[in-house]
């Protein structure tokens, strides 16, 4: 259902959530499910409730272990794109690997015998093709303790709903907009009479707005909560604790697939995480394995 809702949007270009029609995001979970493409490269989110399109690129994966090359189809997804790829691929003697994907599009692969095979394609196909995909984006991915925020000052008057972050619960308590206001530091949910504001706070007097997610990986700095299998490369890390958007999409690009959420320990799992990944991550996100 959501290859339809992809094709939709790459025809559309931009637009806002609330006007994705609700039977083309299957379960109707449509912000999810919107999130879900961007962690995927097909969209970008925009501030607001907007999103545009990314135009389409190969992906390249990181290497495999048989020394050949590989890469996921990002962005825009036509028919015209489509047939271009499978073109260039049938002339080149790639393979052109399409595998379903639950509630989300089909992942697409293209999977040649070394980077100038996956280059040629991309050539012949008129899409671009970006290397190292994955450690490229964390290249640029800011730590989380530089990561933007915007100082403000602390909420005051009534508010229906304070939360606090707690470190070593590794989730969401109850808290008192007294204790928020008090605290030297920690990372506060404040639900005012029309919006929740997320505040990370530095100082007794010092606050600011912060993505929700960069948030808590603050407020969990040097916590050992990471865990690394090697012979997977499964990346695991609690559920609270997912991180923000370039992150999120740069561990999907180890395999083009989302990561997995296990209900029973409420952890997620970014498969096929090399060690040149997982070092890049955990310097990102302050993290550490336990």
């Amino acid at each position: 259902m959501t290859d339809r809702l992809l094709e939709w949007m790459s025809f559309r270009r931009s637009g806002r959530v609330g006007d994705i029609a609700s039977d083309l995001a299957d379960t109707g979970a449509t912000r999810r499910t919107v999130d879900d493409l961007a962690t995927l490269g097909h969209i970008e989110l925009l501030p607001g409730a907007d999103w545009k399109i990314a135009p389409p690129v190969l992906a390249a994966l990181p290497g495999r272990p048989d020394g050949g090359a590989s890469a996921v189809l990002c962005g825009a997804r036509t028919p015209g794109v489509l047939a271009s790829l499978a073109n260039a691929c049938a002339s080149a003697g790639v393979q052109l690997d399409t595998q379903a994907a639950a509630a989300r599009p089909s992942v697409i692969r293209v999977m040649a015998g070394s980077n100038s095979g996956l280059a040629a394609v991309a050539s012949a196909a008129g899409i671009p093709l970006q290397h190292d995909a994955a450690l490229t984006l964390l290249a640029c991915t800011p730590a989380i303790h530089d990561w933007p925020r915007t100082p403000c000052p602390m909420v005051a008057g009534r508010v229906e709903t304070v939360r606090r972050f707690s470190r070593s619960r590794i989730g969401w308590i109850a808290s008192t907009l007294a204790e928020a206001t008090a605290a030297r530091s920690g990372f506060f949910r404040i639900k005012r009479d029309w919006d929740w504001v997320s505040l990370l706070k530095t100082d007794v007097s010092e606050c600011a707005y912060i993505d929700d997610r960069a948030g808590r990986l603050a407020a969990a700095a040097k916590l050992k909560a990471a865990a690394w299998t090697a012979s997977s490369g499964a990346l695991d890390l609690p559920g609270q604790l997912y991180p923000p958007a370039p992150i999120a999409r740069a561990l999907t690009l180890c395999t083009g697939f989302l990561p997995q959420y296990d209900a029973a320990s409420r952890r997620i799992s970014f498969a096929g995480v090399p060690p040149e990944i997982l070092r890049l991550t955990l310097a990102i996100t302050g993290l550490k394995l336990a």
